[in-house]
């Protein structure tokens, strides 16, 4: 820059001086010359030289024309701060602000005008009118904003890098209600979990629901404690709920018996098969003529059919089941059993 201004001072002084056309800078005496005006006219006469010049003649020759060079400016990084006084980058971002997830982010703006306007601000968004945004979780990132202030007639504007840093949350799990089912009934749970980051989340449910699907049995009744743990990779949240199975009584089942035909003076046997899936302790009872021993030795006058009843009973329920004994009559020849002699 000094450069510049030092070689226009030099032109502006050749140009006055060759302006006197009677003036021979090199013809000066010598004698009255100082030597800080000699340094002057030397540079003077070299200047001189470089443009064509004639010794013997003031003016420029028709084909020295005067030949301008092009002045570049330098790049702005190359430019000291001083330099910057009047240069403005609306463009530039001069200002970073951090917030994170799920905080409330509100600006405060100072203001001048040199008149003594009334200024008016505005924002972009995501920021409102006032300069708040309440983040939220998944807002992570970088947001550029630009600030414009107006006096109504001139406005300059100005913009703010906005970064939001994440903040990671673990998943939220519905809250589950204790459930009350009976034996022998299917039981489905389907955990509703949200991620407030929207991360992918795992989830685990304990068993006897660990695929989420349990068909209970005879043998299920009891209390069970159920948890249902959900994971991001980084944090976990977890839930428990009750599930009562109501014991409900399996009835005993009566096998291994059937109609039994015999003849007069056979054994009948029932010998039942009693099977309970609640490994009750049962009691049988088999009616008359059969009898709880299951064994009944016919005589030759037991013809005829009888219905035989065979109960279960397990404590709770009964079961019963029918078997018809029909027992053939046989001819029996008459039996001798003794002679004697009468009597008169």
């Amino acid at each position: 820059m000094k450069k510049v201004v030092v070689s226009i001072f030099i032109v502006m002084v050749f140009v006055f001086l060759v302006g006197c056309l009677n003036y021979k800078a090199y013809d000066l005496p010598k004698d009255n010359v100082s030597d800080e005006e000699a340094s002057l006219v030397d540079e003077i006469a070299r200047v001189e030289t470089e443009l064509g010049l004639d010794q013997n003649s003031t003016e420029l020759q028709p084909e020295d024309e005067l030949v301008v060079e092009e002045v570049v400016l330098p790049e702005l990084d190359d430019i000291n701060e001083t330099d910057l006084t009047d240069v403005i980058n609306k463009d530039e971002i001069t200002h970073t602000i951090t917030v994170k997830e799920n905080e409330l982010l509100s600006l405060k703006v100072n203001v001048e005008d040199p008149d003594n306007d009334s200024v008016m601000y505005t924002f972009t968004k995501p920021l409102n009118k006032s300069g708040e945004w309440k983040t939220n979780y998944g807002d992570v990132g970088e947001y550029t904003i630009t600030l414009t202030a107006t006096d109504g007639k001139l406005s300059s504007s100005q913009k703010i890098k906005l970064v939001v840093d994440r903040v990671n949350v673990p998943p939220v799990i519905a809250a589950l209600k204790d459930l009350i089912v009976n034996e022998g009934e299917v039981v489905v749970v389907e955990p509703k979990v949200i991620d407030p980051n929207n991360d992918a989340v795992s989830l685990t449910i304990s068993e006897p629901l660990k695929s989420g699907k349990f068909a209970t049995d005879h043998t299920s009744a009891g209390e069970y404690k159920i948890i249902v743990m959900a994971t991001d990779g980084e944090l976990e949240s977890k839930e428990t709920f009750s599930l009562r199975v109501n014991n409900v009584n399996m009835l005993p089942k009566i096998s291994g018996v059937q109609d039994v035909t015999v003849k007069e003076g056979e054994t009948v046997t029932l010998k039942p098969v009693v099977t309970d899936l609640d490994e009750d302790q049962i009691k049988l009872s088999i009616t008359e003529p059969v009898g709880n021993s299951g064994v009944w030795k016919t005589s030759f006058t037991d013809h005829g059919e009888y219905m035989i009843t065979i109960t279960a009973d397990d404590g709770k329920d009964k079961v019963t089941k029918k078997v018809r004994v029909q027992v053939l009559d046989v001819n029996m020849p008459p039996q001798i059993v003794d002679v004697s002699i009468k009597t008169k």
